[in-house]
Formats: structure tokens, C-alpha cells, sequence
């Protein structure tokens, strides 16, 4: 897969296909999938994906907005989706460019004469540019157009998905990307207070632009860099409350069942199945003991259906 960042430098590239489909991608949900599979289709096996190497909502709207995958997880989603080119577009240099121009970059530039978008696609300063604006610069019969993808009859969005984040509705935003929803991170040091009550977590330190679920206990399965296997497992994301030294820091910390391996220092990938309750202060430790022996039994149930 060719991957270019769009900049001055950039002479007539050989991307190998004139099709493309133009968007952010953030959660690589069935939506997208649907249009990537139209793209594919239309170039007979290739095309190319155009999109931006930081999200726009961060320019646009709040510059502490949450993404759902990064770029290099997008990427990897995308070989999947058998794409065969990536343009990004730095979102801050081009948000003032207008529509004739953006589609003049894409035919002059990059050699794109068939645009593969969805049916509510605006593009340009101020979103000014539509489907009837790619019409009629690239013409009618180059521009395809894919219907929102359905889901319960309701339109799979991001928003959607990020909104049933919010509430821990896992198998919802499950079911609407078509995989787990997945963070990774490194393996860092803890205090050891999991390992004193019987249940030992990998405190996992992630980028911090990454989109969380609300703080609570998830039952999830747990992938490590250096094994292929996938393993069962619970994850708490909040503050620790019972604890006497819990910071004012959230903490992500994961329990892999049946595993004593040391991971220190490994990239680890968490994949979110369920939401188990959320996170409570107990009197004790040993109360919080009882309660981790429950949400085990909760998460193998769950992991296991």
C-alpha cells in the first residue's frame, strides 16, 4: 500500500488507480466499510483512500477531541479493506482551500477521476462543496454514490458509536464497527496493590487522544506483542476509590486470566466485550476482593457466550 503526506514536494505520484473515496475514517465502522467496498469494486481492485493525518474535529471544534483508532491502526484496517494508496491531507493547511480547488489538487495532482463518497459527503471551506459540486468537476457518471449503511434501521455514524461509548453500550458499538473496539498501550508499573488481594493487573499507560469507554469494569479479551494467543480478561478504567493512596490520575488497569508472565514494558491490546458495573468505593480490601471474584465469574460468563 503507497502511503503519501501530501506537501509541496509531491510531483504526480504513481498510485496505480484514479478512484478514490474521500473521508476521516475514525472508527473504521460498517459505514465506511461499505464504501470502501464499493471503492474497491469500482477500481477493479484498487483505489485510494484520501484523508486527513489529524482529525479535523481537533482544528474545527475542540483541540481535546478523542479519536477511535489512530493512524497506524487505521492504516492496518485499511490493508484489510484491500486499499492500495493513502493520501493524508494536513487538515489545518487545506480547511480554507474551496471546492473547485480540492478537486482540482485531487484530478491535477494526484491523477483522481472517479470519487467514491457517501451520500451526505460535504467537503471545502465551511463544507460548501457537495455531491452535485463533484459532479460536475469530475462529471456525472465519475462520481458513485453509496447509501447510509443501516444498522436496526438507524444510520451507522461515528457519533453514534462514540455516544454509546459514553454509556458502555459495548455490544452496540461493537456491532455498528463489525469487530471489538480495541485500545493499546504499553505495560507499565503499578503499586502491587492488585497482586496483594488475589488479582494482579498490567496497568497500561496509552496515548492520551485515545477515546475511552466511561470509567467502570469491562469484561475483555487481551492481546500481547510478543504471544498470538488472545486471552481472556476484566478491565477497570477509573480512580481507584477504595484504595488510600488513589491519585486524582485515571488508571487503566487489566486482570488476563490463568497468566503470570512478566510484561513489563509490552504493548498490549485491549479488546472491550462488555461493561460489568461501574467503579465503587468498598469498605475494604476484602470486600473488593469479593467483588473482583464476581466480576471474573460476570466476565467469563460474558466472554464465553
Amino acid at each position: 500500500m503507497i502511503i503519501i503526506q501530501d506537501n509541496e514536494d509531491v510531483q504526480q505520484p504513481l498510485l496505480g488507480s484514479n478512484i478514490a473515496c474521500i473521508g476521516t475514517f475514525d472508527g473504521m465502522h460498517l459505514g465506511h466499510q461499505e464504501l470502501l467496498m464499493h471503492a474497491y469494486k469500482t477500481g477493479g481492485g484498487k483505489y485510494t483512500v484520501v484523508t486527513f493525518s489529524e482529525m479535523p474535529q481537533k482544528i474545527l471544534k475542540d483541540k481535546n477531541y478523542k479519536y477511535m483508532i489512530n493512524n497506524l491502526q487505521k492504516e492496518k484496517l485499511l490493508m484489510e479493506q484491500k486499499a492500495t494508496g493513502i493520501i493524508y491531507f494536513d487538515f489545518e493547511k487545506i480547511k480554507d482551500i474551496d471546492p473547485h480547488n480540492f478537486c482540482k489538487i485531487l484530478y491535477e495532482k494526484y491523477g483522481i477521476k472517479t470519487i467514491v463518497v457517501g451520500e451526505d459527503f460535504k467537503f471545502g471551506k465551511d463544507r460548501s462543496g457537495d455531491i452535485d459540486f463533484l459532479k460536475d468537476y469530475f462529471s456525472d457518471k465519475n462520481v458513485k454514490i453509496v447509501p447510509n449503511k443501516l444498522v436496526d434501521g438507524s444510520k451507522v455514524s461515528s457519533s453514534s458509536i462514540r455516544e454509546s461509548l459514553m454509556n458502555g453500550d459495548l455490544p452496540l458499538v461493537n456491532k455498528l464497527l463489525g469487530r471489538a473496539y480495541s485500545i493499546s498501550g504499553e505495560v507499565i508499573h503499578g503499586n502491587g496493590a492488585g497482586s496483594k488481594i488475589g488479582f494482579p493487573t498490567a496497568n497500561l499507560k496509552v496515548d492520551l487522544n485515545y477515546r475511552l469507554p466511561k470509567n467502570g469494569v469491562y469484561a475483555v479479551n487481551i492481546g500481547l506483542e510478543s504471544s498470538d494467543d488472545e486471552y481472556l480478561g476484566m478491565m477497570n478504567i477509573g480512580y481507584r476509590p477504595t484504595l488510600e493512596n488513589s491519585s486524582d490520575s485515571l488508571h487503566l488497569e487489566v486482570n488476563i486470566f490463568n497468566f503470570d508472565a512478566n510484561i513489563y514494558g509490552e504493548s498490549l491490546t485491549v479488546k472491550f466485550q462488555a461493561f460489568l458495573r461501574e467503579e465503587m468505593k468498598f469498605e475494604n480490601l476484602d470486600e473488593l476482593s469479593k467483588q473482583l471474584s464476581n466480576d471474573k465469574k460476570d466476565a467469563i460468563k460474558k466472554l464465553n457466550l
